[in-house]
C-alpha cells in the first residue's frame, strides 16, 4: 500500500525533524521545506495527500503559503501550525483556506495523526463525489451517444425505426426507473408480437437475478419466482454471456419450467447492457425475457430489436444506479460538512469560553503579584492578596485537569472492581459537602439498603457524581436541596444513580447538547455562571466507559398550561449496568 506523503513546512530545523519522524513512524512518507518559497516549489513540484505549514516564518509566512497553495491545488488539504496563544494566526489560516489548525507545542503528539486522518478523510469523501460526478457525466454522454448511434442504425429499418424511437421516448419521459422498465417491457412485447415478458435486474452484491417487472404471468408464478444464479438457466446464461438466447424447450430449465403450465412455449432472451464493456466490471445489469404461447424461431431483426431496447434500459438502470451511488456520496460529504461545522462551532465555543475564563484569574494573578511585589502592603494586606491570587491559581488549575480529564478518560483503561453503592454515594457527598455548605444548599442523600454491588471504577464514578452534585450546587439557588439517590432499576439490571436540584432547569430543546464537550448552555462571555461545558461531557464519557448512560429529566414540573421551558430544576441519572 502506498505510504500517504505529507509535505512539512517550518523554518525551524528541530521542529521538521521531530515531525517527519513521527510521522514517517505511523506509516506516512514525509517531505520537509525550511520556509514558505521551498514549501511551494516542492508542492508544485511533487504530490503530496497534506502539508503541515508553520504560519511564523520569514519571507514568505505561513499565512500566504497557505492562501497560495488554496489558489493553485484547492483539493489539497492544508494544516495551519500556530504558536501558543496565536488564536488569531489559526482563524485567519482557516480564512485563507486551512482545513484544520493545531497549535504549539502540541501536548498530545497524536493529535497530529488525529487532525491528519481527519482531513484526509474529507479530501477522500471530496474526491469520491467528484470521481462519481464524472462517471455519471460519462454514463449520460455515452447514453446519448449510444441512442444517437442506435437511432442512426435502425432508420434503414421502418420497423425497427418506429419501435426503437418508441421506447426511447418511453424511458426518457418516465418518471423513476420502475415507469421505464415497465415501458421497456410493454413495447418489447408489442415489437415481437410476444404473449408476454420481464425483466431480470442482476443485485451485483449476490450475483443472482431477480424479477424487477413482468407483464402477462400468474401472480402463482410470480410469488415462487426464485432468485436465478448468474450463469445458472437460460437467464443466467443470458447474463453471463452478454448474449441473447432462445429456448423452444423450457421444461429444463427449473426457473422457466413452471411457465409451459401457463402455456408458454418459446423464450427469449437478450442481456441489458450499462455500456462499455471494456470499463464495466461487469457490463450486463439484467435481462430482458420474452415468452411466446407458440414455437416460434425470432429473427435477426426482431433479435436486434430487442438488443437495441436491452441496451437503453441496461444503461438507464445504470444511470440510475449511478445517481443513486452519487447521491449517497453526497449524504455522506454533507454529513462530514455538517459534522465538521460542528467540531468548528464547538471550537469556537471553547476559545470562547476558555478565553474568559483564562482571562479573568489571569488578570486578578497578575494584579495581586504585582501588588505583592512592590512591598507597599501591611502583613494582613499581604496575606489577604496571597489568598485571592491562590484562589484564582486554583481555578486555572481546575480548568487545565477539565481538559486533561477528557484526554485521559479516551486514552486510559477503567480501573474495575466491586463497588458498594453505599460507599460510593458517601465518597461523592463527603467532595461536595464544603462547597455545597459555602452555598447554603443541603446535600440529602437516599441509598437504600440492600443494593447490590456494581462493577466499575470507584474514583471516576465518585469524579462523576461529584461532577454532578457540584452542577446542582452551581445552578440552585441559595437555602434549596439537592438530593443524591440510588435506586435498583425496574427490570433489576442497572443502578439509577441520581441528583435532583430545585435549581434553574434546562430547556428540553438543550437536552441533546448539553453532554457536548466544551458546550455552554450560556455560551457568551458575559454569562453568569461561567465554566467550560466540560462537565457533564466528563460524566457522559465515564458513563460510557461503563457502559451506561446519563439521561436527563428537566424540567421536573410543568405548571398546566406552561410549555416545557427551563426554570423547573432538573434530574440527571446516571444508568450503570451491573453486568459490565
Amino acid at each position: 500500500m502506498t505510504k500517504r506523503r505529507i509535505l512539512i513546512i517550518d523554518d525551524e530545523p528541530l521542529i521538521r525533524q521531530a515531525l517527519a519522524e513521527y510521522l514517517m513512524g505511523r506509516d506516512y512518507a514525509a517531505a520537509t521545506a525550511a520556509n514558505g518559497a521551498e514549501g511551494l516549489d516542492l508542492a508544485r513540484a511533487e504530490q503530496f495527500d497534506a502539508v503541515l505549514v508553520d504560519l511564523r516564518m520569514p519571507c514568505i509566512d505561513g499565512l500566504e503559503t497557505i492562501a497560495t497553495l488554496e489558489a493553485e491545488q484547492p483539493h489539497l488539504p492544508l494544516i495551519a501550525i500556530s504558536g501558543a496563544g496565536a488564536l488569531s494566526d489559526a482563524i485567519q489560516a482557516i480564512r485563507q483556506g486551512a482545513w484544520d489548525y493545531l497549535a504549539k507545542p502540541i501536548e498530545d503528539i497524536d493529535q497530529i495523526t488525529l487532525t491528519l486522518e481527519r482531513v484526509l478523510d474529507r479530501a477522500r469523501l471530496i474526491a469520491e463525489r467528484d470521481r462519481y460526478q464524472r462517471e455519471l457525466e460519462r454514463i449520460n454522454n455515452q447514453l446519448e451517444a449510444e441512442v444517437a448511434q442506435q437511432t442512426q442504425e435502425l432508420r434503414a429499418q421502418n420497423r425497427l425505426l418506429v419501435a426503437v424511437n418508441y421506447v426511447s421516448y418511453a424511458i426518457t419521459s418516465a418518471p423513476d426507473l420502475g415507469t421505464t422498465l415497465n415501458r421497456a417491457v410493454n413495447t418489447a412485447i408489442n415489437a415481437v408480437q410476444a404473449d408476454g415478458g420481464m425483466i431480470h435486474l442482476l443485485n451485483p452484491a449476490t450475483n443472482h437475478l431477480v424479477v424487477a417487472v413482468a407483464h402477462s404471468l400468474s401472480r402463482s408464478y410470480l410469488a415462487s419466482a426464485r432468485a436465478i444464479p448468474l450463469g445458472q438457466g437460460l437467464i443466467g446464461a443470458v447474463a453471463a454471456s452478454g448474449f441473447p438466447n432462445a429456448s423452444q424447450d423450457m421444461s429444463t430449465d427449473p426457473w422457466l419450467a413452471p411457465l409451459e403450465n401457463e402455456g408458454f412455449q418459446t423464450f427469449l432472451g437478450v442481456p441489458l447492457r450499462s455500456g462499455d464493456q471494456a470499463n464495466n466490471k461487469h457490463p450486463v445489469v439484467g435481462v430482458l425475457g420474452i415468452l411466446a404461447r407458440t414455437e416460434h424461431d425470432y429473427g435477426a431483426q426482431e433479435i436486434d430489436l430487442l438488443a437495441a431496447i436491452g441496451n437503453q434500459v441496461g444503461m438507464a438502470v445504470a444511470r440510475a444506479q449511478y445517481a443513486a451511488d452519487l447521491e449517497q456520496a453526497n449524504a455522506e460529504l454533507e454529513r462530514a460538512n455538517i459534522e465538521l461545522r460542528h467540531m468548528d462551532n464547538l471550537r469556537e465555543q471553547f476559545i470562547q469560553n476558555v478565553a474568559h475564563e483564562l482571562r479573568t484569574p489571569l488578570t486578578m494573578v497578575l494584579g495581586y503579584v504585582e501588588m505583592l511585589t512592590q512591598n507597599d502592603l501591611d502583613q494582613e494586606e499581604r496575606a489577604k492578596a496571597t489568598l485571592v491570587a491562590f484562589k484564582h491559581v486554583q481555578k486555572l488549575t481546575a480548568l487545565v485537569e477539565s481538559v486533561t480529564t477528557l484526554q485521559d478518560l479516551k486514552g486510559q483503561a477503567m480501573n474495575m472492581g466491586p463497588i458498594q453503592i453505599t460507599a460510593l454515594l458517601q465518597t461523592a457527598s463527603q467532595m461536595i459537602a464544603q462547597r455545597a455548605l459555602a452555598l447554603g444548599i443541603e446535600i440529602h442523600t437516599i441509598c437504600p439498603p440492600g443494593l447490590p454491588p456494581a462493577q466499575g471504577d470507584f474514583t471516576r464514578l465518585a469524579q462523576a457524581i461529584h461532577q454532578l452534585l457540584d452542577n446542582a450546587c452551581k445552578f440552585s439557588p441559595g437555602g434549596s436541596t439537592v438530593t443524591l439517590d440510588a435506586q435498583l432499576a425496574p427490570a433489576g439490571d442497572a443502578i439509577c444513580i441520581s441528583v435532583t436540584d430545585q435549581g434553574i432547569g434546562i430547556s428540553s430543546q438543550e437536552h441533546n447538547h448539553i453532554f457536548d464537550h466544551f458546550y455552554q448552555i450560556d455560551g457568551s462571555t458575559t454569562r453568569r455562571y461561567g465554566g467550560t461545558g466540560l462537565g457533564l461531557a466528563i460524566v457522559k464519557e465515564i458513563a460510557h466507559a461503563h457502559k451506561g448512560q446519563v439521561i436527563v429529566t428537566s424540567p421536573l414540573v410543568a405548571p398546566e398550561g406552561v410549555a416545557d421551558t427551563a426554570g423547573q430544576g432538573s434530574k440527571l441519572t446516571i444508568v450503570l449496568p451491573l453486568q459490565n
